[in-house]
């Protein structure tokens, strides 16, 4: 915004009786937005996200730039978009620890090294960030903004490079372990189902002669779930009691198998269905994961789900065929959807009376959703 002060106002400075100044020169005064101007100096990404759902509600261009994402990113993506796959664990804590139902002091690390990813590309890329609390006037923090510094993939001279170091060091541990748990994970379901094929034709409980090995097996998966799970930024500052609200439950071996609602959990992002597997747990659930139609019927049909969350984009599938053929072999599943994008909701609708959830969605608004006795609701 610019003001002009014109030659008409004629400024003089009084001087004694009889002289008079010159009239002052054409002034120009600049009114700018100094925040503003002063975050897009630095080549540093800023956002500040709503912790209600955990949506992003600014950031500036450096950030956008960062991210690989256009403006309608903002109001649009939540963290669950840009955190990429092994640190999922960071969002999963910071749900909790902004949930009110939640009774356990989660610590959440303001400053670490972290994955994020891209929006254009999927690429996923290291970076250190800084957060901290917005505060309102009436003292309850609604909001949290973090900097963002990048490039650590390719910049070598850098403040922070023997942290990012140690981190890809760690980072590629759990990759493993990620991949030793999935395939863990996989074989026992088909072993399972195996062995009780093998059980009803030999007339004979198979399984149970071979219970202990089964155990030993499910808690070895069970560790390289947490070893890929929790960030070491994170199981740092938190007590072991605090971390084992966050891993993943060890459902197979314990009595939580059978007190909550089965979630077959349908999503081609591993990181997102890996996150809502852990949230879900956490409300004394029981989950599986599957990422294409033919891994959602191989499982279900020894997990017997009671309710599925199915994306309706998976890959080159539909999502509704999915839940029709899940609903032939399961005819009580409740069935609930989910989609990011909007025009594909009045279609939903107008075909069945199942749940669609836009995302990004609240985790009680799910939860309401999958575990209530009727789902013919919509909820956007």
């Amino acid at each position: 915004m610019t003001r002009v002060i014109p030659n008409s106002v004629t400024n003089r400075t009084k001087l004694p009786k009889g002289q008079y100044s010159k009239p002052l020169s054409l002034v120009t005064v600049v009114f700018v937005n100094i925040a503003e101007q002063s975050i897009d100096q630095f080549p540093v990404g800023f956002a500040v996200w709503r912790l209600t759902d955990m949506v992003i509600i600014y950031a500036n261009s450096h950030a956008l730039n960062i991210f690989g994402a256009s403006a309608d990113f903002i109001g649009k993506a939540s963290l669950w978009d840009i955190i990429g796959p092994l640190d999922s664990t960071l969002v999963l804590a910071e749900v909790t620890r902004s949930n009110p139902e939640n009774t356990e002091s989660i610590q959440i690390p303001y400053e670490a090294f972290t994955s994020f990813k891209r929006q254009d590309n999927g690429e996923v890329f290291s970076g250190w960030y800084r957060a901290k609390d917005i505060v309102d006037p009436d003292g309850v923090i609604r909001h949290r903004a973090a900097v963002v510094f990048a490039g650590y993939d390719t910049e070598v001279e850098n403040s922070h490079f023997a942290e990012y170091v140690d981190v890809k060091a760690k980072s590629y541990e759990r990759e493993l372990a990620a991949k030793v748990a999935h395939e863990i994970n996989n074989s026992l379901a088909i072993l399972n189902t195996e062995l009780e094929s093998l059980s009803s034709l030999c007339g004979v409980d198979v399984k149970n002669y071979l219970s202990n090995s089964f155990s030993r097996l499910n808690n070895l998966g069970y560790e390289m779930r947490r070893r890929a799970h929790i960030i070491p930024s994170l199981s740092e500052i938190n007590p072991e009691g605090v971390i084992s609200h966050l891993s993943p439950s060890n459902v197979e071996s314990s009595a939580q198998a059978t007190s909550g609602t089965r979630i077959l959990i349908v999503d081609d992002e591993p990181d997102l269905a890996t996150g809502l597997s852990t949230i879900f747990e956490i409300r004394k659930n029981v989950t599986r994961i599957a990422h294409s139609t033919e891994e959602a019927l191989s499982k279900a049909q020894s997990f017997n789900p009671q309710a599925a969350l199915i994306d309706l984009h998976l890959g080159d599938e539909n999502g509704r065929d999915v839940a029709r053929a899940l609903r032939e072999k399961f005819p009580d599943i409740r069935i609930v959807y989910m989609t990011g994008y909007s025009s594909l909701m009045p279609e939903i609708y107008a075909a069945n009376d199942d749940v669609v959830l836009k995302k990004p969605f609240e985790i009680a608004t799910a939860l309401t959703a999958l575990t209530k006795e009727k789902s013919h609701d919509h909820i956007s």
